[in-house]
């Protein structure tokens, strides 16, 4: 639990940016081959030739363009839950610091307008912390909206701890009490196709008060200065990296694969009934299964299409989540490849089995070979007609007799 709401902290503190390192001028110096030009001329009866060899120099300043990063900020906490509340105003830190640098940062409202379709309700609900399932999920999460967002890189930020020492001090009859407070702060710029790793560092940053038995100093403003000066170290250590070209170009985009997901009914069937000659009930030995159509598919959190259908998604681990009204929410994690068909077998929420019994009540309830009366007849057939249209398929292949319910 614990673990999961941090990282949702984390998800939520995200915006995107747009970095730009400093244009640079590049001189270069170019000398042509020598020209010689001779001049003769008499001078008191003799004759003068003067030579005169000539260098052009060419002198060429060239500005390079300056290089865009488009990137993800991410805020998270690793392990300190006493921060949690200041997620929200590290987030802010960093991302003026890092502007001060430099960068271009979108608007929050961008990113916002970007994750409509995520669902809060899926993003809250708590998982085991060690389950397969929620690694998976938590790693690929961030990954995945970047990709969204289409975001070259992802520069994320992590409390790594935050610790207080206090030395006590006996010395020439001076009794002195030191409280050192630390915060690490660590960064990684991660490819935001891949999540391959470019580049990491760590800062650290300490604030002190001391008190003795007749002087105390307190500033209980020391975290929001530890975490000012912590976002201020980072941005220069970003800087460092951008100067010395350690941000790699980033890689291609991956490729996206289609798969196709075709939900069903669990353990749903409508019994084949037909209405023969003389509005007679014809009972067949088989049974129709039922298919819920119009499910809304996320990965990894984003609503993405619906099923039955083909999707388009990235390749690779993602966390599929299918839901429908009337049926419980069907979750799995999946190695998504080209061409692949997954199969659902969604079960109906104790709502909708409600109301599948009671709409099916009177079909059950039919005998073979009892003839109805015209008004049966008609709200027999209304009833499949109902069906027909509630979002559900009902699968009628094989012969028919005279005329079916569906």
């Amino acid at each position: 639990m614990k673990k999961y709401l941090l990282f949702t902290i984390g998800l939520f503190a995200a915006i995107g940016v747009r970095a730009q390192s400093a244009a640079q001028v590049e001189h270069a110096v170019s000398s042509q081959p020598p020209e010689v030009q001779t001049r003769s001329y008499e001078k008191d009866g003799k004759l003068v030739t003067e030579r005169t060899t000539t260098t052009r120099v060419t002198e060429t300043d060239t500005l390079t363009p300056a290089r865009v990063f488009k990137a993800a900020i991410f805020i998270s906490n690793r392990d300190c839950p006493a921060l949690d509340g200041k997620m929200r105003y590290l987030e802010d830190l960093v991302t003026a610091k890092v502007t001060d640098e430099g960068f271009k940062v979108l608007s929050r409202e961008a990113v916002v307008d970007a994750m409509r379709a995520f669902d809060p309700a899926v993003a809250s609900r708590p998982r085991p912390d060690d389950s397969v399932e929620t690694l998976l999920t938590n790693q690929t999460s961030i990954l995945r909206l970047s990709q969204n967002l289409g975001a070259d890189y992802l520069l994320v930020a992590s409390i790594g701890s935050l610790g207080t020492d206090v030395r006590n001090i006996n010395a020439y009859g001076v009794r002195e009490s030191v409280k050192q407070t630390t915060l690490r702060l660590t960064y990684k710029v991660l490819d935001g196709q891949t999540g391959e790793s470019i580049t990491a560092d760590e800062v650290k940053v300490s604030a002190e008060s001391r008190q003795t038995p007749n002087l105390s100093e307190s500033n209980g403003d020391t975290v929001n200065t530890l975490l000012d000066e912590a976002a201020s170290k980072l941005a220069g250590s970003l800087r460092a990296r951008i100067a010395q070209n350690r941000i790699t170009p980033p890689q291609s985009g991956a490729a996206w694969v289609s798969i196709t997901i075709r939900p069903e009914a669990a353990d749903l069937y409508i019994p084949d009934v037909r209405i023969g000659e003389n509005h007679t009930i014809v009972m067949g030995e088989g049974k129709f299964k039922v298919s819920p159509l119009s499910v809304t598919v996320e990965i990894d959190g984003v609503a993405v299409g619906s099923a039955p259908g083909t999707i388009r998604v990235h390749p690779g681990f993602a966390h599929l989540r299918l839901t429908r009204d009337g049926f419980k929410p069907w979750e799995r994690t999946i190695n998504a490849v080209e061409g692949q068909t997954l199969v659902a077998a969604m079960q109906l929420s104790p709502e909708g089995y409600a109301r599948w019994q009671h709409s099916t009540a009177f079909i059950n309830g039919l005998k073979n070979g009892a003839k109805l009366t015209d008004a049966q007849a008609r709200a027999l057939d209304g009833l499949g007609k109902m069906l027909e249209q509630s979002g559900l398929k009902v699968d009628t292949k094989g012969p028919l007799i005279k005329k079916s319910l569906f």
